[in-house]
């Protein structure tokens, strides 16, 4: 036996040990444990996919009224939230304790730990956030109108003559209106960064899922270990991920920046470089962040139709003017939350909205008499009752901007489209079946839809669009 074939017998036998000798402890140590915890099932792992469902059959199981709403994991030692009450109560009102964030191992190996969003509480935290308010917040929003309404009209124009490929015109959107808002670039989703950041939001994705890496979750020493060591493919995933939010963390900010030296453009991130050239690294990560966090309808139809009229497409401006179409706006937010999860406290966002309707269709809303419901209130309440942008101190910091795009596409679409259920050849009606991805990200799965112009009028509009900057 030569000398490399010694040591890697050697290795492979003291890993083997380690693992078992850790292993035996951590089952002693949750034998053992003496604290008072809120109930939970006792399971090995955590489920990685509709997670956000299997929470509230953990809830139905286990919940009971002196815990409010709160299931443990002894195995995980993850606290679920399952109550929206609860959730405002730990995540806000005591956001001083319930702010910062569980870096795993998988997520620094990712890359997801240079996020904004995920990075743990702190200083640097806090300075990375007040930058990200300098371009995000309410007061300065409006800077992005004129990108949002020419992505959106981009968005219509592919819409008229594609329309059976709309869900990659939507993924388009979100993409198309990042890259111009903060950069000034005009990017297609063919283009490589698309496909890169498309890739890395994957990657982060799984990261945060609890139960997506066992083994690594178990022995956190693998990270050291290489990718050809028996339980260490996450190796490859995590290089990946990490190599592509490079990428895009960095080319499209150079971009930037050289065509404001140039004078062939500006953007508010090259801008912001330029006044705090010592903040360089927090800018572009801001603008990764934001690319990586980045569809009953007759009565919106007629509010519009009454309201702005059929020779002018919806703007930001006539929000306070339709509140139906707000209405649907607050429903497609609250039905599927991109975000079904929190990120170890976990508010089950998906469920505290569907438990919220439920309140809502018990005690009765003013309103339509059907459709999308709303509060006594009306549909114009605060954003921070609009759960899918998260809570407390780590509530979305774009939210604003977020909220804007897709209201304006809500608004636009019921102007000038008529959606319905596709057809099969033989003229049947095909029902559309509703089913999302089930892991961490959420978003419809393929279906198939009928999409048409309302009228030769609203075709016109659509095309009129075509000059617009």
């Amino acid at each position: 036996m030569n000398l490399t074939s010694l040591v890697s017998s050697l290795l492979l036998g003291f890993t083997v040990i380690a693992l078992a000798v850790l292993y035996r402890y951590s089952r002693n140590r949750s034998t053992y444990t003496t604290i008072c915890y809120p109930p939970g099932p006792k399971v090995t792992k955590m489920p990685t996919h509709d997670a956000w469902a299997r929470y509230r059959e953990w809830g139905k199981e286990y919940e009971f009224e002196p815990t409010g709403g709160l299931i443990y994991v002894s195995s995980a030692n993850a606290l679920i939230i399952n109550k929206a009450e609860v959730a405002i109560d730990l995540l806000e009102k005591r956001a001083r304790i319930y702010s910062d964030r569980a870096v795993t191992p998988i997520m620094k190996l990712c890359g997801a730990d240079l996020n904004l969003a995920l990075e743990p509480y702190s200083d640097r935290w806090r300075r990375d956030r007040r930058l990200f308010q300098q371009v995000f917040r309410q007061a300065t929003i409006s800077r992005f109108y004129p990108a949002q309404h020419s992505k959106i009209n981009e968005f219509l124009r592919e819409l008229l003559f594609a329309p059976d490929d709309f869900m990659d015109h939507t993924m388009a959107l979100s993409q198309r209106l990042v890259y111009s808002a903060l950069y000034g670039l005009d990017i297609s989703p063919g283009d490589s960064l698309a496909q890169k950041a498309q890739n890395a939001v994957g990657g982060i994705g799984k990261s945060l899922l609890s139960g997506s890496f066992p083994a690594l979750e178990r022995f956190p020493f693998l990270r050291f270990m290489p990718s050809w060591f028996p339980g260490c493919g996450f190796q490859q995933v995590a290089e990946q991920c990490r190599k592509n939010i490079k990428e895009i963390d960095t080319v499209p900010f150079k971009l930037a920046v050289t065509n404001m030296e140039n004078g062939t453009g500006t953007s508010p991130l090259a801008e912001l470089a330029a006044r705090k050239p010592t903040e360089i690294e927090a800018i572009k990560a801001m603008g990764t962040v934001s690319y990586l966090a980045a569809a009953d309808t007759n009565k919106g139809q007629e509010e519009i139709d009454s309201v702005i009229g059929k020779n002018r497409l919806p703007n930001l401006e006539d929000r306070r003017s339709l509140p139906y179409v707000e209405a649907i706006y607050r429903e497609v937010m609250r039905l599927h939350p991109p975000l079904p999860l929190g990120c170890v406290v976990y508010p089950n966002i998906w469920l505290v909205y569907f438990l919220c309707w439920v309140n809502a269709l018990t005690t009765g809303y003013k309103g339509y008499e059907s459709g999308p419901r709303y509060s006594e209130f009306g549909p114009f309440e605060s954003i921070n009752n609009i759960y899918a942008f998260g809570f407390g101190r780590r509530v979305c910091a774009g939210r604003y901007m977020a909220e804007n795009t897709v209201w304006l596409t809500v608004a636009s679409v019921l102007a000038t489209f008529t959606l319905s259920k596709a057809k099969d050849e033989q003229g049947s009606v095909v029902d559309v079946p509703g089913d999302y991805t089930d892991e961490f990200f959420c978003h419809p799965k393929p279906y198939r839809s009928t999409i048409t112009p309302r009228s030769p009028v609203a075709r016109d509009l659509i095309l009129s669009t075509t000059n617009d900057p």
